[in-house]
């Protein structure tokens, strides 16, 4: 199993590069991982809901276009299902057995298009906040670790 992890948005802030890199090194000797920055499309200062829409379908056509073969795609947002870290890594214990390779994509500002909506195989959401896209990234990965770290009996997770 792999995982790739598909985000809009690239030249993300100091903080987060570092908090990112930090969970990223920890989790490859669990599995193999890998982040593909994606470029966001560009706005305008007053755009309208067309223009957003455009936004949307050419960062989603970036999205589908950037997938491989045979790969699971999960769209992360506000509106997905929401589980613990325990269930977290239940999920990915069955993504290692089924040897799925998954896809985690990580909208634009304006959320996903309603293509990977619909090619999406499920949505996650991270929390019922909305989060900034930045901090995204980095709960994602530090949870995915977290997950692992607990099918692998490490002992980051200490939560009883």
């Amino acid at each position: 199993m792999k995982i790739r992890i598909l985000t809009i948005g690239q030249k993300m802030p100091a903080w987060v590069l570092i908090g990112f890199e930090d969970y990223f090194k920890r989790i490859q000797p669990f599995v193999q991982t890998q982040i593909i920055e994606l470029p966001m499309a560009k706005r305008g200062k007053n755009d309208s809901d067309a223009d957003i829409l455009k936004y949307r379908n050419i960062e989603g056509d970036s999205i589908l276009n950037a997938m491989k073969q045979n790969e699971v795609l999960i769209a992360l947002e506000v509106g997905g299902r929401e589980f613990s870290t325990e269930k977290l890594a239940e999920t990915m214990k069955g993504w290692m057995l089924e040897g799925n390779d998954i896809v985690l994509a990580i909208g634009g500002p304006d959320g996903h298009s309603e293509a990977v909506r619909k090619a999406a195989a499920w949505h996650w959401s991270l929390s019922k906040l909305t989060l900034p896209h930045p901090m995204v990234r980095v709960m994602l990965i530090e949870q995915l670790y977290r997950a692992m770290s607990i099918n692998h009996n490490h002992p980051y997770h200490r939560a009883g």
